[in-house]
């Protein structure tokens, strides 16, 4: 840790140093702040235009604070970086940012989903937010519509309320505009994968009180892995209405309808993994899932005052899934022969059983803010006061398993060596109904922030959060016809205070404290509901400007410290694992470093995080165990430059490399381990690779066309899961995208 302190003093010292002798300088030049173009000197020899990130306001942030003065760490995605690299999914745009990287829940595969992590902590589906909205995080979210891709790092719950303390992300979508316009876009790969995309704007009427917005792309295609495939439609039409002078409304809609073959990758075998070919699947191939969402959105803005603003969000949306698909080979037995046993066996033999299981959900959001900017006396405030609730009912049809469908060896899985007497003439076998649970949440939260410029150089920001928290589950058991109802609720304070330092106008030093929570389940050993566990989170960092904002160079610390995790409780000789007591605990530290610039013609990013988490008190794992699916070290770096007042005028080449170190997956072994099964387990370490892709692309008038060949060294690694399974990166691949703006 004394090597991070080192390198944090000594970039605040050289930053800090740069600055001083900056503002000395009387240099001209302009600067783009929120679409306008600020003058600072009468003589003018050349313009110059940049963008400067850390100026502009964090949208996730809910309150109009700019970037360089938030004492949290945030990274911005923008459009040009969306359309340089021909982002077709979240986890490629995150590949530009170090320290968060695809996790390996084990309901991230299964080729349904992405799921992502950062800090040693899950985003899971609550940590995703769409325009400030939650955004159900089931589904593969649609990249074409998004204008910029926010990250707040670290703990949110302050504004978000149950939310994990890794970060969130915040998809920003593209927004209707006035002047009339828009793009057609074709974009094909490999593997027979094409996606046609329309955007289209412009005004609605000759006043220009209102706008309207739409983007719709259809794509299909197979996959590098055999039998692999997906066809999907989206659509996000979008509209603006000058209410007034101080008052628009923006509607916005999104559907998209995603049918895919669920892909549970390669396999392992006694927890290590077997190195089969790539393309190898394992699945049925009349295995499918079949999910429509929908959603709706209206926001309200209303300008009181040149210093009050009033926000009010609604939404609606609506979620179904539907899967058929081989089950995980994560269930063993007593007998390695017997054929309920899931496992892959030594000789790669593996009993294929079947799973079914539907899901629907309807989600209810509201959300009302008030932000201000005031002072009393000298000192300035940046005042915020919100509340938000949300209401969401879901469904989830459980079908019976099939232990025993069929049995393939792994190592020729297209043909079957066995099957199951009992389905003998059925292809496709009929599941019947197990269990219906119907799960009701509830959320409210009431919430106070503010941002206090005690000076030019110091600033506080300082919040509270008050969060109620209700869940009922009623659970049918259709065999026996009864049902089950678990009730919960929950009362939760949530704080965060932060200082900021900054010693010229470029550059901030901060410090910040904030905590978050995780609901319970099961009882303690009084048969009591389990109160949340609180997670502690402590931040320091510091964020530069260099070179009249052509350059940012950020170092964040940060150390999370989850001190009361809920784990079985064994007083008494109990070995009910739904009776439990706050008795466990584990730590996340790390470092994380960011660097951007942008001269004229080139753009570049990079960074390099270091993360540990780590059992610190456990009654299950001896201490110092490390946790599963967070690598130590992330790393990225890019660059692009386009060729201006050349004969190359137009042409744009581009290099990304993106870094994910050493993993573990599998399973960890407890030390009460006691069934064959828990005393079999073992972590699967899945060593680290680094991948390397280049672009090239060219520009004529309103015509472009960018191509990118990504895995460029065809390196071969894998996302292994607790279930067994194994998921492995994209082989070399090419894909191009044409485009037209008019």
């Amino acid at each position: 840790m004394k090597t991070y302190i080192y390198l944090f003093a000594f970039i605040a010292q050289f930053s800090i140093s740069y600055s001083q002798q900056k503002e000395s300088l009387n240099d001209v030049s302009y600067e783009m702040e929120n679409d306008s173009i600020k003058k600072k000197s009468k003589t003018i020899d050349e313009v110059v235009i940049t963008k400067k990130i850390q100026k502009g306001v964090v949208n996730g942030g809910k309150s109009p604070i700019k970037a360089l003065d938030l004492p949290q760490a945030t990274a911005i995605i923008d459009r040009t970086t969306i359309e340089q690299q021909q982002i077709l999914r979240i986890s490629d745009a995150l590949r530009n940012t170090n320290g968060v990287y695809v996790s390996g829940a084990s309901n991230a595969s299964g080729n349904n989903q992405e799921e992502y992590g950062s800090r040693g902590f899950s985003f899971s589906g609550s940590n995703t937010f769409k325009n400030g909205i939650r955004f159900n995080g089931s589904l593969i979210p649609e990249t074409s519509s998004l204008e910029s891709i926010e990250i707040l790092k670290g703990s949110s719950a302050l504004l978000y309320g149950n939310v994990a303390p890794g970060g969130i992300l915040n998809l920003e979508t593209k927004k209707p505009k006035f002047q009339q316009g828009g793009e057609i876009s074709f974009r094909a790969s490999e593997y027979d994968f094409y996606k046609p995309t329309i955007d289209m704007y412009g005004s609605l009427d000759a006043s220009q009180t209102s706008a309207y917005r739409v983007v719709t792309s259809y794509e299909t295609g197979n996959s590098f892995r055999n039998v692999v495939g997906s066809e999907r439609f989206y659509i996000n039409p979008s509209f603006l209405f000058n209410l007034s002078k101080k008052t628009t409304l923006i509607v916005e809609a999104d559907y998209l309808k995603d049918s895919r073959t669920p892909d549970f990758g390669l396999a392992t075998i006694d927890y290590k993994v077997v190195e089969l070919p790539r393309n190898a699947f394992l699945n049925f191939n009349w295995a499918k899932f079949d999910s429509k969402q929908e959603s709706i959105s209206a926001t309200l803005t209303h300008q009181i005052n040149s210093a009050w603003q009033f926000k009010s969000l609604v939404s609606y949306q609506g979620y179904s899934t539907n899967l058929l698909s081989s089950t995980r080979p994560n269930s063993g037995n007593t007998t390695p022969t017997s054929a309920n046993n899931n496992l892959v066996q030594a000789n790669g033999d593996w009993v294929r059983g079947v799973q079914k299981a539907d899901n629907k959900q309807d989600y209810a959001f509201a959300e009302l803010d008030l932000t201000g900017n005031f002072s009393t006396g000298n000192v300035k405030h940046t005042f915020l006061v919100g509340a938000d609730a949300d209401r969401s009912n879901t469904g989830t049809l459980n079908f019976a398993t099939i232990n025993y469908f069929d049995k393939i060896n792994i190592y020729n899985p297209s043909v079957v060596i066995g099957k199951n007497a009992a389905f003998a003439s059925a292809e496709i076998p009929t599941l019947t109904k197990n269990t219906h649970a119907d799960a009701e949440v509830k959320r409210a939260g009431l919430y106070v922030q503010d941002f206090v410029e005690l000076s030019k150089k110091l600033k506080v920001l300082a919040g509270l959060r008050y969060s109620y928290l209700e869940n009922t589950t009623n659970t049918l058991t259709y065999a026996t016809a009864k049902n089950v109802e678990i009730h919960t609720n929950d009362n939760i304070v949530s704080s965060k205070l932060g200082l900021v330092f900054q010693p010229t106008k470029t550059n901030s030093i901060f410090a910040s404290y904030s905590d978050s929570f995780v609901l319970n389940t099961g009882t303690d050993k009084f048969f009591n509901a389990l109160p949340a566990s609180t997670i502690n989170q402590y931040e320091v960092g510091i964020k530069n400007e260099l070179f009249k904002g052509k350059v940012t160079a950020n170092v964040t610390g940060y150390v999370i410290d989850f001190s009361n995790l809920a784990q079985t409780d064994f007083s008494n000789n109990n070995v009910n694992t739904n009776i439990k007591e706050l008795a466990g605990s584990y730590t996340s530290k790390g470092v994380e470093i960011d660097l951007a610039g942008n001269f004229k013609n080139i753009r570049v990013m990079a960074g390099y995080s270091f993360n540990e988490t780590k059992y610190t008190k456990s009654n299950i794992y001896d201490k110092g165990v490390q946790l599963r699916f967070t690598p130590k070290n992330t790393a990225n770096a890019s660059m692009f430059y386009t060729f201006e007042n050349t004969k190359l005028k137009g042409l744009e080449v581009g290099v990304l490399s993106s870094y994910v170190g050493k993993i573990l997956g599998g399973r960890l072994r407890p030390n009460n381990a006691s069934t064959p099964a828990e005393l079999a387990r073992k972590p699967i370490p899945v060593d680290g690779f680094l991948q390397v892709d280049a672009s090239i692309g060219y520009a004529i008038n309103a015509f472009s066309i960018r191509a990118r060949l990504s895995n460029i060294a065809n390196v071969t690694s894998y996302y292994v899961y607790d279930d067994n399974t194994v998921t492995p990166i994209a082989p070399r691949m090419i894909s191009t995208t044409l485009s037209y703006k008019f």
